[in-house]
């Protein structure tokens, strides 16, 4: 990511941080749902399953209330009593047992029983009394089967009989009442009842997805899905809840695998994100095509300031409208105007320069040449045998190949040497008989020193102190004290009055490196050059003799400069 342009990083960036919290966000609120919906199902599926017992609970007592009803009437009981050894009817005295019988059924059937329930009165002789109309033909081998599963001493309860098949191609779950006369100490009809599967089938039906199923005490299915096991241990992401219906010996099983349940919901989920990973192509289109559009100016600028800096300094943007990008390129103009123009100066000024190095180098050629010429002159002295004018030709011509070279140093010893060249020459031109004494101390004739710096002092010497003197003399001395040498510059000239010793050792002490207008300036040009080579430490002071004229005295520190005394070495 990081070698990509700033641009496309921006974008990616921007994309990112839509999409990964979309997704983040998306993901989170299906397991949210996923879980709140795990929850409502369990609530939903509880009062689902609260009604369904509910109703079968009232299906079961309207069974018993019938029961007890035939059980517990008189009348009834007596007509069953005399119909309990019928085999068939075969007078008017059997038919009529049989109506009263069959009115009974009609009865009860007529409020509390509902379609789908059956009641039929079976006496010793198996004949068979149906609370409905339909052909008992095919039922004789289930009343039959039916019956050998009644207990007869248990006539105080009902008897669950389970499923078996009620002769009409359908199963029903029966029930048993034992009809019992306690004057002859034995039953007189048994009452079964009959509920058929398409009655379980109407209370499952509501279940739109997870699978139901009712068994009976004995584990074995009366009605629902197959698939569905009372002891199923294998509830591994499923919902499943078995409840017991408390009238009865019935337990409701209801069982939604994770598949079941979260089916739906996870379709939704992958649809839904099908949705947003195609919002979110034509968002990232529509997202490059405007960004694209805005980093257009910011792409011109780019190019603008590449190709300035490839050379094409006339190359300038083109400014629209009057947004912060017109500005930018506004100011853009304006700064690549101004680096034009400095260019241009600068050029201009490297042109100038080269002028004056070359002119500088051809001054340098005039000195040679008056050198040269000197040199020349002196030969002519010599062949003349005119020792005094060639020696102060050989001195000034020493003086000027020092010039040419003053920015090398030199060693203390050759600068008192030049020294005597200057002094010579200052002989002859002031006409005074100048003697200049030198005495070095042996180990600081090798210290390393600017070029020509004890010249200034000795020029002002003769300048200002020693015109008028019949005998002027100048002495240079050196000695080397601790931490440094010193140098001595006296004369026996006139002196310096107080005033302008004071103020001129102030300056040369504190603000020799400020400009001026003294006219001793030499010596502050003395002062800074001792500094700029043996470092701050150095000092130059002035002070009147006793016996008359003044001596300036040189402080070099060795410390800055420690391989002065040895040339270097």
């Amino acid at each position: 990511m990081f070698k990509l342009t700033y641009y496309k990083r921006i974008q990616l960036s921007f994309l990112l941080l839509i999409f990964i919290p979309l997704i983040a966000v998306s993901t989170v609120s299906f397991l949210l749902i996923r879980n709140s919906m795990v929850e409502k199902l369990q609530l939903s599926n509880e009062n689902f399953l609260n009604v369904m017992i509910e109703e079968m609970n009232k299906t079961v007592d309207d069974v018993t209330f019938a029961s007890h009803f035939i059980v517990n009437d008189t009348n009834v009981r007596a007509n069953l009593k005399s119909f309990a050894d019928t085999k068939r009817i075969e007078d008017y005295s059997d038919y009529v047992l049989f109506t009263r019988i069959q009115d009974l059924f009609h009865l009860i059937n007529s409020k509390p029983l509902n379609n789908t329930i059956r009641m039929y009165l079976v006496n010793r002789q198996h004949f068979v009394i149906s609370s409905g109309t339909e052909d008992l033909t095919g039922f004789s081998s289930t009343i039959d089967k039916l019956m050998k599963q009644v207990d007869l001493n248990e006539p105080e309860k009902l008897q669950w009989l389970g499923m078996a098949d009620s002769g009409l191609g359908s199963s029903s779950y029966y029930i048993a009442r034992v009809i019992y006369d306690s004057s002859e100490k034995q039953y007189v009809s048994v009452l079964l009842v009959s509920i058929g599967e398409a009655y379980f089938n109407k209370q499952l039906s509501p279940v739109e997805f997870g699978k139901v199923a009712i068994f009976d005490s004995s584990g074995e299915l009366i009605a629902g899905n197959d698939e569905v096991s009372l002891d199923s241990t294998d509830s591994k992401g499923s919902v499943r809840t078995v409840r017991n219906i408390s009238k009865s010996s019935w337990k409701l099983v209801y069982e939604a695998s994770a598949k079941e349940w979260s089916g739906p919901i996870s379709r939704t989920f992958y649809l839904g994100l099908i949705g947003v990973i195609l919002l979110f192509l034509v968002f990232s289109a529509t997202s490059v095509l405007i960004a694209r559009g805005l980093h257009r100016p910011i792409h011109k600028l780019q190019r603008v300031v590449r190709q300035f800096g490839m050379g094409n300094l006339d190359v300038r943007l083109e400014v629209k409208g009057r947004d912060d990008i017109a500005e930018l390129g506004q100011t853009l103009n304006t700064m690549l105007d101004q680096l034009q123009q400095l260019i241009y100066d600068v050029e201009q000024e490297q042109e100038q320069k080269r002028v004056m190095e070359l002119e500088a180098l051809f001054m340098q050629i005039r000195p040679h040449f008056l050198i040269n010429t000197l040199n020349s002159i002196k030969c002519s002295l010599i062949l003349s045998d005119d020792k005094l004018h060639s020696g102060i030709l050989d001195s000034l011509m020493s003086l000027l190949r020092a010039y040419l070279k003053v920015n090398e140093p030199t060693s203390l010893n050759e600068e008192c040497r030049l020294l005597l060249h200057y002094v010579d020459i200052m002989k002859i031109r002031n006409e005074i008989p100048l003697k200049l004494d030198i005495d070095l101390d042996p180990a600081t004739k090798e210290l390393i020193v600017p070029k020509l710096i004890l010249q200034p002092l000795v020029e002002n010497a003769i300048v200002h102190g020693l015109v008028d003197q019949p005998s002027p003399v100048i002495s240079v001395r050196s000695r080397q004290v601790d931490g440094g040498v010193m140098i001595e510059v006296e004369d026996n000239g006139s002196g310096v009055e107080e005033e302008t010793l004071n103020g001129l050792n102030c300056r040369l002490m504190f603000d020799a490196d400020q400009e001026g207008s003294y006219q001793r300036i030499g010596l502050i040009n003395v002062v800074q050059r001792l500094r700029l080579t043996f470092g701050e430490e150095a000092t130059m002071s002035l002070s009147n003799r006793l016996q008359g004229g003044a001596s300036v005295t040189l402080y070099l520190p060795l410390s800055a400069n420690h391989d002065c005394l040895t040339g270097g070495e």
